[in-house]
């Protein structure tokens, strides 16, 4: 996995700290994908928008978070964990905020959109930092385990705060309450968090790949969502399915002939 630094002793140095603030941001991004749900009715009351065009609230995070998953780890192999993590804080809690005062659907849908972007950078760096300042054995795992804690979690408690904000402060408030905690946990990343370059930093981000894998995730996703409500036999659902399956071979293609793949084929084939 990527290094957080140069030196083991600075990537340990405020441990805890680097600890809490990744699991508040992987919080942030989990409780993110089911805030929005409770949510909906008030949304689609304010903007008259109906049942099918609101699901894209939910819909265009869940497709840029898993779009840029694999790409945004990549990243941090190359350009450093604190970069990529640091940064997505910083889209994360800007799009919260275009979000929250959001004039119409179509707008709302973008920063959700960006804050899945945002999500992707936090998401895939995580694991890799815990990794880093936590050494193999049973303090590994007891982070990881928190890990998995949050994942669990933060869905039900998505739902939860969400009813409770939009019930007491409004619908815009679900996204305004990542403000204050993202602009905090940037200043205290960029303040702690040990420097360092990714421990692929001498490579080159493979372009052709990121795009491909990227695209046709997004597509796939895309897709497998309209299916949710269309049904397999909407032209909505089969043509993105289609050409993600054309668009992932290509990346496959892409990948065997590039030098600095984003995922080595023989790693695919064990």
């Amino acid at each position: 996995m990527s290094q957080l630094s140069n030196s083991p002793s600075s990537a340990v140095q405020h441990v805890r700290l680097i600890f809490f603030l990744v699991i508040i941001a992987y919080f942030m991004d989990i409780i993110d994908a089911s805030i929005v749900t409770v949510a909906l009715p008030s949304i689609r009351l304010e903007f008259g928008a109906s049942i099918a065009n609101s699901q894209w609230i939910y819909g265009a995070y869940a497709i840029t978070l898993a779009g840029f998953l694999l790409l945004m780890g990549r990243a941090g192999d190359i350009y450093g964990q604190k970069k990529i993590f640091v940064g997505g804080l910083v889209i994360f809690t800007i799009a919260s905020f275009t979000g929250g005062i959001a004039p119409s659907l179509l707008s709302l849908i973008i920063s959700r959109s960006v804050q899945g972007i945002g999500a992707a950078m936090t998401t895939v760096t995580a694991f890799a930092i815990f990794i880093r300042i936590f050494p193999e054995g049973p303090e590994r795992n007891k982070a990881l385990g928190y890990i998995v804690a949050v994942l669990a979690g933060g869905f039900a408690a998505g739902a939860v705060v969400g009813g409770v904000l939009t019930t007491f402060l409004g619908w815009r408030w679900v996204m305004f309450i990542n403000v204050p905690i993202g602009i905090v946990a940037t200043i205290l990343c960029q303040r702690y968090f040990p420097v360092g370059g990714g421990w692929l930093q001498n490579q080159h981000l493979d372009i052709p790949g990121a795009l491909t894998v990227t695209s046709g995730t997004m597509l796939l996703v895309f897709g497998l969502t309209n299916a949710a409500g269309l049904g397999f036999t909407s032209v909505l659902t089969y043509i993105p399915l289609i050409a993600s399956v054309l668009v992932l071979g290509l990346f496959l293609l892409i990948e065997s002939w590039s030098v600095s793949p984003l995922v080595p084929l023989s790693f695919i084939r064990r």
